[in-house]
């Protein structure tokens, strides 16, 4: 059974920090038993974490196919993992507006980090909370996850101007947490290109970029965000296609 005390003896044997930024991806099947269930997971991650920024994924796809295109910040559930809906719920949790891609976040900088997600017309834009990951290099954590569940790689591939990833702009419908609407306009992605997400590990391995770690019964695969941009953006550059073959 893991505890508070282990779970975060565990962020510690991998180097992390309490002023760490982390982006993270989770599965609470692999974590395992935790006392107090996934919100003693939360409160592990959350209490290690106390002088950084937490951050979650609170993704929406579903958003894109739904005839009605509305997303409410604060009612829409997150589609990745029950500690992502968990997380969102939590008080002083901030979400970002995104329609499909939100993240949510606790802790420093929290409220930069969400804003300006409106102004971006794609998942990952310039001024989206996923592009802000990188301009503070934050810490990647896949907690009991492969890279094919790395959002932020759909960011490098945006970044780096793969063609085929972006459908013809779609008009949400945003409702913010004080209950006004927006239109916002956002082109979803295409495709299936994370499931070959996998094909980076081995050179991200072997420039020291992704390391391995425990976080109770989960392995943790860890990386920074610059490097994991740097090595993916230069396997694009050499095959553009990469993600794209069988």
């Amino acid at each position: 059974m893991n505890t508070s005390e282990s779970l975060k003896n565990d962020l510690k044997a991998m180097g992390l920090e309490p002023c760490d930024a982390v982006l993270i991806h989770s599965s609470m099947k692999k974590i395992g038993p935790t006392e107090g269930g996934a919100d003693g997971v939360l409160d592990a991650l959350c209490g290690f974490f106390s002088e950084g920024l937490v951050v979650l994924p609170t993704l929406t796809w579903s958003v894109a196919d739904s005839a009605e295109l509305i997303f409410d910040i604060n009612k829409t559930p997150s589609q990745v993992g029950i500690l992502t809906e968990l997380f969102r719920r939590r008080t002083g949790v901030l979400r970002s507006l995104h329609p499909t891609h939100s993240l949510a976040a606790l802790g420093r900088d929290a409220a930069w980090l969400v804003g300006g997600d409106c102004l971006s017309h794609t998942p990952c834009g310039p001024t989206s909370s996923w592009h802000k990951l990188l301009e503070i290099n934050a810490k990647i954590l896949m907690i009991g996850c492969d890279l094919t569940s790395c959002t932020f790689i759909h960011g490098i591939e945006e970044w780096n101007g793969v063609p085929g990833r972006l459908a013809p702009p779609a008009d949400f419908t945003v409702i913010d947490a004080e209950g006004r609407l927006r239109r916002f306009l956002s082109s979803p992605h295409l495709g299936s290109p994370s499931e070959q997400y996998w094909r980076a590990q081995d050179a991200l391995s072997a420039g020291g970029v992704l390391t391995f770690g425990r976080f109770g019964g989960a392995q943790v695969m860890l990386m920074q965000a610059q490097g994991l941009f740097d090595t993916v953006s230069q396997l694009l550059s050499d095959n553009p296609a990469l993600f794209d073959e069988p």
